[in-house]
């Protein structure tokens, strides 16, 4: 009798751990298919992550460009104006000069 129950307490300990294990089975499978679903999407976002970094740089060396455009626009606008408040000044001064010699020549005659 203590043999009887001693093999069934066995058997019932070898049936817990076979279908303990197939559940483990199971269950590390899906495990194993959560991992690699996370490695794909960890994979794309870093693919992701790359191209947009690829973007970003290049974005900045698009407005490093614009920027140095600018300051060179700005620059020729300053000196195109400082030109031309010369010429303006020039220009006063011939036209006193041209309005003197009018005036000299309606002297004259």
């Amino acid at each position: 009798m203590n043999d009887f129950l001693l093999i069934s307490v066995f058997g019932v300990l070898a049936l817990y751990f076979y279908s303990s294990s197939a559940t483990y089975k199971s269950l590390y499978r899906k495990i194993s298919e959560e991992k690699e679903l996370i490695e794909d999407k960890n994979e794309n976002l870093e693919k992701l992550k790359d191209k947009l970094e690829k973007q970003i740089q290049m974005s900045l060396a698009t407005i490093g460009d614009s920027q140095e455009s600018l300051t060179n626009s700005r620059e020729m606008y300053q000196e195109l104006k400082l030109q031309n408040v010369e010429l303006e000044h020039r220009n006063k001064l011939l036209q006193e000069k041209v309005d003197e010699l009018y005036a000299s020549v309606g002297n004259i005659s």
